[in-house]
């Protein structure tokens, strides 16, 4: 019964330090876009964000976003995930992603994939 007590108080003591641990980046708010695709379009969609993401990353590497897709739940989800430092950079106005000079034309040719989207925006509390 020792043992496992001091496992638990030790793993307890890792835990806290991991979330006071200072981070390289200060994300503080998570945009979390949902995109359900239109049945197949997966296929196109997938590399259409890869190759879009890439080539933004490159230019600016103060865009950070996480690309997801489903396996389970409803089939055809795309994720799109962008991580900001405060709640201003979410305005369309100061979003790096959106602001981007090829933006528009991709949308414009994503959008067609879809069957509906919905956004929705996080605070971070903790992250290890």
């Amino acid at each position: 019964m020792k043992a496992i007590l001091i496992i638990l108080v030790t793993g307890y003591s890792i835990l806290q330090a991991a979330a006071q641990a200072p981070s390289t980046r200060n994300t503080m708010y998570v945009e979390r876009n949902v995109f359900y695709l239109k049945f197949g379009a997966s296929s196109e969609a997938i590399p259409m964000w890869k190759d879009y993401l890439q080539r933004v990353h490159q230019r600016d590497q103060n865009i950070h976003a996480r690309l997801l897709t489903d396996v389970s739940g409803p089939a055809y989800t795309l994720i799109l995930e962008i991580e900001y430092e405060s709640f201003s950079e979410m305005e369309p106005s100061e979003c790096r992603l959106t602001n981007q000079p090829d933006w528009k034309e991709f949308y414009r040719q994503f959008i067609p994939l879809c069957e509906k989207a919905e956004r929705t925006y996080y605070k971070k509390q903790m992250q290890f």
